[in-house]
């Protein structure tokens, strides 16, 4: 299953309660939804690993057999980690009683599920993909069936798991912002001193409750996030200099470099060339 299906609802079926929009899988690039989408998506991962990142929520590493629901107008983005491709199977939906279900089940609280057997849910995907593929007159009706059906199981078979680094509903909505400000601002001069000010509080609680949500200080955050974008920029767009990329994520080139070849191990230069070697 690799193709992409968006699945009409004709007038005469807008009476049933779970709607399919869209199925498929793919090769997941960078994607970035700044206002979300108008219908709930559920994505799977089945080979490689990468980011679900929820502006003014938290973020997600998503692993082979982990799943995420995204409700609809969920502003996020998300990208690969590794080398390795990033296959993600995907389902949109809405429908009158989509809001009223990912209630009752709790799935409006965004978290990722470790989910197993992943097969089970692999075969509601799979059913769904087919319907939408052959599109025929009643497809929503069966697609409803199936739909109701994958939630269920998602909610039978689903452990919840967060990370070290999810940060999914800290109780400090004062370090959340702050922590959505980095990454949007991530190219500018950002100090802790004005952070914490950002927040309310003193340096070092400031630093303590960030540490306490995301894993790490808020420096650290930073840095996380300009090297996410600094390798996106060195695999995408191949025709920037190194001295660019590193201006585009707020660093100094030499400065930039030499933490560069220090976390990767290989300076942006070499990891340019490897990725095109590679043929990506």
């Amino acid at each position: 299953m690799s193709s992409l299906y968006f699945l009409q609802m004709p007038i005469k079926d807008r009476v049933i309660p779970l709607s399919l929009v869209t199925i498929g899988s793919n090769n997941q690039p960078y994607l970035n939804r700044p206002v979300g989408l108008p219908y709930h998506q559920i994505f799977l991962a089945t080979e490689g690993k990468g980011i679900f990142r929820l502006f003014g929520v938290g973020e997600f590493e998503l692993l082979p057999g982990e799943v995420i629901i995204i409700p609809a107008g969920t502003s996020h983005e998300y990208f690969p980690l590794s080398r390795k491709a990033w296959e993600l199977g995907f389902v949109g939906f809405d429908g009158k009683l989509a809001d009223t279900m990912l209630a009752q089940l709790n799935f409006q609280e965004i978290k990722k599920m470790a989910i197993y057997p992943f097969s089970v849910i692999w075969k509601n995907i799979e059913q769904l993909w087919f319907i939408a593929k052959e599109n025929e007159d009643d497809a929503q009706w069966h697609a409803s069936k199936y739909l109701y059906s994958l939630l269920l199981e998602l909610k039978k078979l689903s452990e919840v798991d967060y990370g070290a680094e999810n940060d999914s509903y800290s109780p400090n909505g004062h370090v959340q912002k702050v922590a959505e400000f980095i990454r949007t601002h991530y190219n500018k001069p950002l100090r802790v001193a004005s952070l914490s000010n950002m927040a309310g509080y003193s340096n070092h609680h400031f630093t303590r409750l960030f540490r306490e949500t995301y894993g790490m200080t808020p420096h650290q955050y930073l840095e996380k996030i300009r090297f996410e974008k600094s390798k996106f920029l060195l695999e995408e767009e191949r025709s920037l200099l190194i001295s660019e990329v590193a201006n585009r994520v707020g660093m100094e080139e030499n400065y930039f470099i030499r933490l560069f070849k220090k976390k990767y191990g290989i300076t942006p230069g070499a990891y340019r060339a490897t990725y095109e070697k590679d043929g990506r």
